[in-house]
């Protein structure tokens, strides 16, 4: 769901995460690349500038992830031991 969401709206999906210095980053990009879209001599630096934007998305949302996996993992073998 969010890597859904990051494709459409990237700096949400981030401040859904909390990562929300990251999202600021990504809302800049965002924004630029809108106003690269809207400049139509431009118009293809801005889908580069967008598709950038979503796949620092994607790998903060992938991060993110890994490092929830990495933490139950540790707080399992920290529970079971004696």
């Amino acid at each position: 769901m969010l890597y859904l969401l990051a494709i459409f709206c990237a700096p949400l999906a981030l401040l859904l995460i909390g990562k929300w210095v990251q999202a600021i980053l990504n809302f800049v990009l965002y924004v630029a690349a809108l106003v690269l879209v809207i400049t139509i001599v431009f118009s293809h630096f801005g889908f580069i500038v967008w598709i950038v934007g979503v796949v620092h998305a994607v790998l903060a949302i992938n991060s993110h992830r890994a490092d929830q996996r990495a933490k139950a993992i540790i707080a399992a073998t920290r529970g079971k031991g004696p």
